[in-house]
């Protein structure tokens, strides 16, 4: 009987101590394993959403849990020619491209804080090996414009 009472306590102790960041358990340094800093697998495309021509690959705290607290994910897009990744923003972390393969016009706005519709648009055709950020918050866009497949 002692033993299920301890055993008790200390599930209750361990209850009482977790810690969740993000939403996800923070793991005890002690129990962390090389494979919690580790993803394989962007060298292969995502699935692509119905209709929208652009797959994509996640890698964020889910897959890779080292992630969790940095603020950090990295993904692979693959755009079919002419597909467009309509506005959206990444109200936690900015975002970075690099173009592998292909061209692609992107764009973010940034709004006037007077008159939202008065925005400033900064825009850019990027070629292989161009590198451009989406700041946190931002509404951005990005456009495959070959017409051959994109892959950043």
């Amino acid at each position: 009987m002692s033993q299920l009472i301890l055993g008790c306590f200390t599930a209750l102790l361990f209850i009482v101590f977790v810690v969740f960041v993000n939403g996800k358990i923070c793991k005890d340094p002690k129990l962390a394993t090389p494979n919690d800093f580790y993803f394989s697998g962007l060298n292969v495309s995502g699935n692509a959403a119905p209709k929208s021509g652009v797959a994509v690959k996640l890698v964020d705290v889910n897959s890779m849990p080292g992630l969790n607290t940095l603020g950090i994910s990295v993904s692979r897009l693959d755009f079919e020619p002419l597909s467009l990744f309509p506005l959206h923003a990444h109200p936690r972390a900015s975002a970075l491209i690099t173009i592998l393969e292909g061209s692609i016009y992107v764009g973010l706005f940034v709004p006037d804080p007077a008159n939202f519709f008065k925005s400033r648009l900064f825009s850019k055709i990027l070629n292989p090996g161009d590198v451009f950020v989406f700041p946190k918050g931002l509404i951005h866009f990005l456009y495959n414009i070959g017409n051959k497949k994109l892959l950043l």
